[in-house]
């Protein structure tokens, strides 16, 4: 939606632009309105070609991860791991006061600890869809096809 509504507003700019200059050069109000018409046509189709391949992005992504592979696991794992690790040694610091970190240290690893923070939705949502794959999986081998 947010990728329509920019394009939405580049291709009105556009227009208002377009429609200036048209205004200035062309004499005939004949003219001028058939020339702004097919320019708006010009850019209506754009903007319905720029919709398209949105569409077809968003499916091809959606067939590229329909199957979870070993390294998406590898991966999700992973992250986990860090971002629980990075999190137990912020508790030490911040407040067990146990553990000694120059600000330097703080700094990157309140970064790191950040910036992970803003995918940690995005690592459940795999670990809740994959375990709920499983699970479909293993009723479909004990009762058969799901209905």
């Amino acid at each position: 939606m947010a990728i329509k509504s920019i394009v939405g507003t580049l291709f009105g700019k556009v227009l208002e632009n377009a429609d200036n200059i048209l205004d200035s050069v062309i004499t005939t109000d004949k003219e001028r309105e058939e020339a702004k018409l097919s320019l708006k046509k010009v850019l209506l189709d754009a903007e319905k070609e720029a919709f398209d391949q949105e569409v077809k992005d968003r499916i091809s992504a959606r067939n590229l991860y329909q199957d979870d592979a070993i390294i998406q696991k590898v991966l999700a794992t992973l992250f986990t791991v860090a971002y629980f690790g990075l999190t137990y040694v912020m508790f030490q610091y911040f407040v067990l006061n146990t553990v000694e970190l120059s600000e330097y240290e703080i700094g990157f690893i309140s970064t790191v600890f950040g910036a992970m923070s803003a995918k940690v939705n995005t690592i459940i949502d795999f670990f809740l869809w994959w375990f709920l794959k499983q699970k479909q999986q293993l009723i479909i081998l004990y009762y058969g096809k799901i209905n």
